[in-house]
């Protein structure tokens, strides 16, 4: 079942959408809660069927009436369903607001040399690492990392 289907199918089932809260309401006015790595999600069952739904992507779809491949959270946290928080990217926009490594870790830009003792400041822009600089304190690096961003990774 596509993405489409499957909101036109929640919408059916009474799935509604409040804009302005992000909040998604099921069958019996039932608020949805459950996440699945910090996304509100859903499951929509049918015909003994069950179909799993990201509530972003039900958000996007209930304004904009079309399905997108990417959805980016402007503030970066993913249960906020806001309209005014969701925005189509591609995949490398979508990194741009990247706050957090799959490990939880901050995404700093820029890393220790511990052969020459200095920082090393770094940036990704269309698959390509581009090299800031090389600086002597952790402060200098990241705030030259901070102005590479701000300088390319305009969404």
């Amino acid at each position: 079942m596509t993405r489409e289907e499957k909101c036109l199918l929640a919408i059916e089932k009474g799935y509604t959408y409040s804009p302005e809260t992000g909040e998604i309401y099921g069958m019996y006015n039932k608020k949805v809660k459950r996440k699945a790595n910090d996304y509100l999600q859903f499951v929509i069952y049918h015909n003994k069927n069950q179909y799993k739904l990201f509530a972003h992507q039900f958000a996007w779809y209930w304004v904009n009436k079309k399905c997108v491949n990417m959805i980016d959270h402007i503030n970066g946290i993913k249960h906020d369903n806001r309209i005014c928080n969701l925005r189509e990217v591609d995949n490398q926009k979508n990194q741009f607001n990247k706050h957090y490594s799959k490990k939880g870790y901050p995404v700093k830009g820029y890393s220790k040399d511990f052969r020459s003792n200095k920082y090393i400041a770094r940036i990704k822009l269309n698959g390509k690492q581009i090299h800031i600089g090389t600086f002597l304190t952790e402060e200098e690096a990241r705030n030259a990392y901070l102005r590479a961003k701000e300088k390319y990774h305009i969404i």
